[in-house]
């Protein structure tokens, strides 16, 4: 009986015929997370599809399509309420049609959530031992500390508050986050420092604080939390009704270096980085008409580091980083396009 011989076929064609019956009897269930950073949408699409692609399910069609308008509305929705989200895609292969199916989930945290978190799984100290030089420094010009009334907006776990009362002066501690608030307080029994803490929004101007005004407003890596320009105008709005006359405001804040505009996709990562970017105009638009008078502008991490105790740099291991603005561009601090700085106003 005559055998029929095989057609001639290359050994790359009879390997790529074979994987994609390989393909076809794969299995795979998964999920990727990313931030929701509107302007990144495309990005996101060509991760899924060169992922799909490697389980031989590529897109077809419109299926990019399709993806991508699923992708902005839920980035959009998870990114206008929270600078600390994102969106889940979850998946699973299918053989019969080999395609994947995936469905899109938009997730957020709040501060609170996010800083309750922090105290279970981080190893204290949260963000250093000691208070900042600047913070200090600056106190010591305003008075003697009995007569020095001080609001730390943002306070956290007492880092600056208690330090301050320590030495006299009156401290009023102000904080968002509950996990903080009973770690601070805590630390006011333990070290039996006189410190009024006050659980709230420092925006709420329905909280009742223990004063109408304060010789020294303190706002201490507080901007991470900040998103756009209408949260630096609230700042300082709010700075300016709580100053007594002749008093100060300070504050940190990411400003661009000279000669470097963010683009709107920029701004949206640095938010969701905790180091959103501001350029000296939008301080100016913010502080526009408010009887604040910019008095210093230095940057924050070579003041600690030159004034602060030599043998605690950094404070912590991510500060420089933070600091430096490497946590939204992968770049030397040689390279840095951004930097937080200590702004100092005095209220007229």
């Amino acid at each position: 009986m005559k055998t029929k011989k095989a057609p001639k076929v290359a050994t790359s064609i009879r390997r790529a015929s074979m994987l994609r019956r390989i393909a076809w009897r794969t299995k795979s269930t998964g999920n990727i997370s990313f931030p929701a950073v509107p302007g990144l949408v495309d990005h996101y699409v060509g991760v899924l599809d060169a992922l799909f692609t490697a389980m031989g399910r590529p897109f077809t069609g419109n299926a990019a399509e399709t993806c991508r308008a699923i992708l902005a509305e839920k980035i959009a929705w998870a990114f206008e309420r929270s600078h600390n989200s994102w969106v889940v895609v979850d998946w699973k292969t299918q053989q019969s049609p080999m395609n994947i199916s995936y469905t899109v989930t938009g997730w957020q945290r709040t501060i609170e959530e996010s800083y309750a978190e922090w105290v279970e799984l981080r190893v204290p100290p949260l963000f250093g031992k000691h208070p900042d030089a600047r913070v200090v420094d600056l106190a010591k010009t305003l008075g003697p500390p009995g007569e020095v009334t001080v609001l730390d907006v943002g306070a956290g776990t007492g880092r600056n508050a208690l330090p301050l009362a320590a030495e006299g002066y009156v401290v009023d501690a102000l904080e968002l986050a509950p996990a903080l608030v009973a770690q601070l307080e805590e630390a006011a029994r333990e070290t039996k420092t006189d410190v009024r803490v006050v659980c709230g929004s420092f925006y709420d101007r329905m909280l009742v604080l223990p004063r109408e005004r304060y010789r020294l407003v303190v706002l201490s890596e507080v901007c991470s939390h900040w998103r756009g320009q209408e949260d630096l105008r609230n700042v300082l709005v709010r700075v300016s009704e709580l100053v007594e006359p002749g008093g100060i405001g300070l504050f940190n804040v990411f400003l661009a270096h000279p000669g470097f505009r963010p683009n709107a996709t920029e701004r949206q990562f640095s938010e969701i980085a905790w180091c959103p970017i501001y350029t000296r105009q939008d301080v100016e638009l913010a502080s526009a008409g408010l009887p604040l008078s910019l008095i210093a502008d230095e940057p924050a991490a070579e003041y600690e580091k030159s004034h602060g105790p030599k043998d605690e740099w950094p404070p912590t291991g991510w500060y420089v980083r933070w600091t430096s603005g490497s946590e939204v561009f992968d770049l030397p601090v040689t390279k840095s396009q951004f930097e937080m700085r200590w702004l100092t106003f005095r209220r007229e």
